[in-house]
């Protein structure tokens, strides 16, 4: 009896723990690889030494949102969107993988649909964003 009550919590756990990473599935896991430098659409503002420490940029071919970190001044940089078929804030694609890598942050927004995104740096772990680093936010059509 008493295995029985400790298979069944394992299988509730287990079931509990794929439950809160699956996450959305019309949204797939974000891919990334290393990369050079890059301006992107909109670059990130507000830093001392350089700008575009972090750059982001929308293919429509695909509904691909990019982003670049550019360089290692411990910052995370990300992009914060909105899009024409969620209500309010849509998300953020993070960029956690160091200086020199881009992600492509892959969606499914209706052709007649649109996205409004804004670079910025941040703490991935946190989630602590720097606000006076974002770029002005840009609208894009996804047709």
């Amino acid at each position: 009896m008493k295995s029985r009550t400790i298979l069944r919590a394992a299988a509730v756990a287990s079931a509990t723990l794929v439950t809160l990473t699956m996450g959305n599935p019309a949204q797939a896991a974000d891919k990334w690889q290393n990369s050079g430098f890059h301006v992107g659409d909109l670059c990130t503002t507000g830093v001392s030494l350089d700008p575009c420490h972090g750059s982001a940029s929308f293919v429509k071919d695909g509904d691909h949102l990019y982003v670049w970190d550019n360089v290692a001044d411990g910052w995370s940089a990300f992009a914060r969107y909105y899009r024409s078929d969620v209500s309010g804030l849509a998300g953020f694609a993070w960029n956690y993988h160091g200086a020199g890598t881009r992600i492509d942050h892959n969606m499914d927004i209706p052709e007649n649909g649109w996205i409004n995104y804004e670079v910025c740096l941040g703490e991935y772990g946190t989630r602590l964003i720097l606000d006076w680093t974002c770029s002005n936010y840009f609208v894009e059509d996804a047709s």
